[in-house]
């Protein structure tokens, strides 16, 4: 290997640099040589070319000796004993044992070619060097602080305990010319930037002290093990590597307090350093990132960064209140302790607090959950189970509110999917398919089409037709599902007819029935079937709702044998608190829907479920902790808006947003009057059970004197969302001024939307009207504005302004009225702090005005 690039540079008569400005070793000579640092494997022929150039005979040399053993410090070590094997290894004690470890030779590898890699892409050496066969680092001589190595001449160096980089770390003073030979006590210096990355990857305390420590010293100059070689202050030089250490970790924990990731956190920083130098791959560089922001956490905030070593003044009443809340900032972002409790779920038990971490687990998209690696083998045995599922049919007798059932489950006993179907012996031999479902982690993996399947060969084996309802969208690609299993239009048998024209009605003809005239059979069983179908609704709802209801029953006690002796923890965890909150909401989402589905007479009480008493008192969470969430914060929209937002907003959207009040709608104001209660208050489960809705979902926030709203919605949302606003904005410019029933027709498109912590939050401006729903409960539920409401039927008129509207929208735009309907929400406008609609009286009342949202 070349080494034409680096000559030897005499920093004294009797001091040298040798190797390379990124990986120097320095050679001490009195009547005999000492290497200081033992070089890399690269740097090993460069090192023994410039003490050529020198002309000292190597057998002067007597010593090499280590500042410390990280595997960039060690890799010319076994070339050199081979080349000159009457050299002797000096060490720490630390250093020694940690030499002898299995664990630094496999370090000491890898970094050792990554060095190489480095230096050759850099064209610092012609030829990679080879691998020694003979890994040996065995220390002849141990050395600790207050040892002095005698060179002769006068050149006398004395041993200093220094640690805080590394355990066994050691830094040297030769007091006759003045030499310090810091090693990496002070980190990694750039002289050119005069900028320090400091490197306290044992102990931050430790680190600070030996700095302090050195700057004792009276040295002329700092030899760095990096770098440089400073000349005259060293103490002015110590003294900025102790202010970058303290502003390097002060900055890590106001990042951490902020809600900042670890994981996000030293990647920035890893980057930061990857600016600075190459001198290390990336991965060592975010490896190392990382373990100096547990340090710093590990350190807390109690810290001298003083030469004098004067202790910080005890916190005062406001910085011990700033101290608590980064202590619980910190707790929030710090690694999630999953119970052990774990092993003994079952995989359905299991994946059922994933679905509650996770939303995109319901939908059973591909990459999700990530959340599924706090279970190490879960999906390995998703997939196992999946492949063992076996498919069993349940007869009419045993089956439940007269569905038949085929039903997939695990050899274990996992629940995997349904398919549910109702026999029709006239006037042909039919089974209507009701619905197939299969369990949201379980998709994809071709269970749906088994099923379906196993149903064919059911029917064939039947001779008798089958009859579902197509109700996958056709953008979803599961659409032709169907198709693909010899399913058809049942258009193709009885031809196009209007009665069912909204339908999507398809068949399946058994081998047995084909070739024979059908039409009439097909239109009498589709009669019949029409007929029957909201009977048939009606008890597939109540089936639906007792199975929900037993779904929730059972996540419960999973999450009580989940959490075990935490819940009488009166710190309750950051997690506990958020898969309670989430089980919570998703609770009496479905309590409030269950109300409207069709034929449901409350048989399955919702009563059922009431929470244990230090489970109602947990306070609402309902933002992920950081660990399940590996996308950063992103906004969409009015950037404009988004930089007019307050700093601690911008930096961590989710709990600030979630700090913020909460919206004063009518409903939420009167629980609050009931209970003296008032709207900036925290909320518990309990409080959320007893309202029925989740007012923590919309929460009020001022910006440059407006007022606006933001709404908690889902992640997965966001894009349906954001479709929905493109129909606003074209009402907004297609259809300026217009009004229906005399109330002015107006929208409230989305300003801003951020991602964060698994939700968006969605930003509006805040309008004076409510909810259509909630303004019609208020008119039936509020004593006062039930009597005007019978008197003047406001209620109808609210009604019929959203018909018109639905309709003037659908004409105006040429859109079909459902979708409208399916995508727009709309707000008649309210006397928020009255409680009461805003109409206008001319010969009769109207709204003042209905919004879009």
């Amino acid at each position: 290997m070349g080494n034409i690039k680096h000559k030897p540079i005499a920093i004294t008569p009797n001091f040298y640099q040798l190797g390379t400005p990124a990986f120097p070793a320095f050679l001490s000579l009195g009547e005999v040589g000492m290497i200081i640092e033992g070089g890399t494997g690269p740097t090993f022929p460069i090192i023994t070319s410039q003490i050529d150039t020198l002309g000292i005979d190597p057998g002067r040399i007597e010593y090499v000796i280590l500042t410390h053993t990280h595997a960039d410090h060690i890799g010319a070590l076994p070339h050199l004993k081979m080349e000159w094997p009457h050299i002797k290894l000096l060490a720490s004690a630390t250093g020694s044992k940690i030499l002898n470890t299995r664990e630094l030779y496999n370090e000491f590898l890898l970094v050792d070619l990554g060095i190489a890699q480095l230096m050759k892409a850099k064209a610092e050496f012609d030829e990679m060097p080879p691998i020694p066969e003979d890994y040996r680092f065995e220390v002849d001589l141990i050395v600790k602080g207050g040892d002095t190595i005698e060179l002769g001449d006068g050149i006398t160096w004395e041993i200093i305990d220094t640690p805080g980089h590394s355990p066994c770390h050691i830094s040297l003073y030769e007091k006759k010319e003045g030499t310090l030979a810091l090693g990496d006590a002070t980190g990694f210096y750039v002289p050119e930037k005069d900028v320090f990355w400091p490197n306290y990857f044992i102990s931050l305390k430790g680190y600070c002290d030996s700095i302090r420590k050195l700057s004792n010293l009276p040295a002329k100059r700092a030899a760095l093990s990096h770098n440089a070689v400073i000349e005259n202050d060293v103490r002015k030089f110590l003294e900025k590597a102790m202010k970058a250490t303290k502003n390097y970790h002060t900055d890590l924990l106001q990042r951490l307090s902020r809600g900042e990731s670890i994981e996000s956190i030293a990647l920035e920083r890893a980057q930061f350093v990857s600016n600075l130098t190459d001198i290390q791959p990336f991965k060592v560089m975010y490896d190392l990132c990382k373990l100096m922001i547990k340090r710093s956490k590990k350190n807390g905030v109690e810290l001298s960064f003083s030469l004098s070593r004067e202790d910080p003044p005890p916190p005062g009443p406001e910085s011990a209140e700033k101290q608590k809340e980064s202590e619980e900032r910190t707790q929030e972002n710090g690694s999630i302790g999953l119970p052990e409790k774990k092993k003994g779920l079952s995989l359905n038990e299991r994946l059922s607090l994933v679905a509650l971490i996770d939303e995109g687990m319901r939908q059973g998209l591909p990459e999700a959950p990530v959340a599924a690696d706090l279970f190490n083998d879960l999906w390995d045995l998703v997939n196992a189970t999946a492949k063992g599922g076996r498919i069993n049919r349940l007869k009419f007798k045993y089956s439940q509110d007269g569905f038949q059932m085929f039903e997939i489950k695990a050899e274990t006993g996992e629940h995997l999917g349904r398919l549910n179907m109702l026999y029709l012996k006239k006037p042909i031999p039919c089974y209507y398919l009701v619905y197939v479902e299969v369990a949201a982690p379980f998709r994809r993996k071709g269970l749906g089409n088994r099923i379906l399947k196993y149903f064919a060969d059911f029917l064939i084996s039947k001779s008798a037709v089958g009859i579902l309802d197509n109700i996958i969208p056709p953008e979803d690609p599961t659409y032709d599902i169907y198709l693909k299993q010899s399913w058809r239009p049942v258009e193709k048998i009885i031809g196009q007819l209007m009665l069912y024209k909204d339908d999507n009605y398809m068949i399946f003809i058994p081998p047995a029935l084909e070739g024979k005239d059908l039409k009439q059979p097909i239109l009498k069983l589709m009669y019949h079937l029409k007929r029957r179908r909201s009977l048939i609704d009606v008890r597939d709802n109540e089936t639906m709702v007792k199975r929900t209801m037993s779904e929730f029953r059972e996540l419960y006690h999973t999450l009580l044998i989940y959490f075990g002796t935490g819940l009488d923890n009166p710190q309750s965890s950051v997690l506990m608190r958020f898969l309670f909150t989430r089980f919570v909401t998703k609770f009496i989402a479905f309590r409030r829907r269950i109300g409207d589905l069709l034929g449901y007479t409350g048989g399955e009480s919702t009563e059922q479920i009431t929470l244990d008493d230090g489970i109602e008192k947990l306070q609402v969470k309902s933002y992920a902790p950081r660990e399940l969430v590996k996308k950063s914060a992103l906004g969409i929209g009015d950037l404009e808006l988004l930089s007019r937002l307050p700093g601690d907003l911008k930096k961590e959207p989710a709990r600030i947003i979630e700090s913020l009040p909460n919206y004063r709608r009518p409903n939420f104001m009167a629980w609050l009057k009931e209970r003296g209660k008032v709207y900036k208050d925290s909320l518990t489960l309990g409080d959320l059970m007893d309202l029925g809705f989740d007012p923590t979902r919309l929460k009020e926030i001022t910006i440059d004197d407006h007022e606006y709203i933001f709404e908690r919605i889902q992640s997965r949302q966001i894009q349906e969302l954001q479709k929905r606003n493109e129909l606003l904005e074209q009402i907004s410019s297609e259809m300026p001024n217009v009004k229906v029933k005399s109330a002015w027709l107006k929208t409230n498109p989305i300003l801003l939307i951020i991602r964060d912590r698994g939700n968006g939050y969605v930003l509006r401006r805040k309008i004076d009207a409510i909810h259509m729903e909630e303004a019609l409960e208020q008119l039936q539920s509020d004593s006062k504005l039930k009597t005007v409401n019978e008197a003047t039927k406001i209620d109808r008129v609210l009604l019929a302004t959203v018909k018109e509207a639905t309709e003037t929208i659908s004409k105006h735009l040429g859109v079909e009225k459902e979708l409208i309907l399916d995508q727009l929400t709309p707000f008649v406008s309210w006397d928020l702090k009255n409680n009461q609609p805003k109409m206008v009286i001319d010969f009769q009342a109207s709204l003042e005005s209905l919004w879009m949202a």
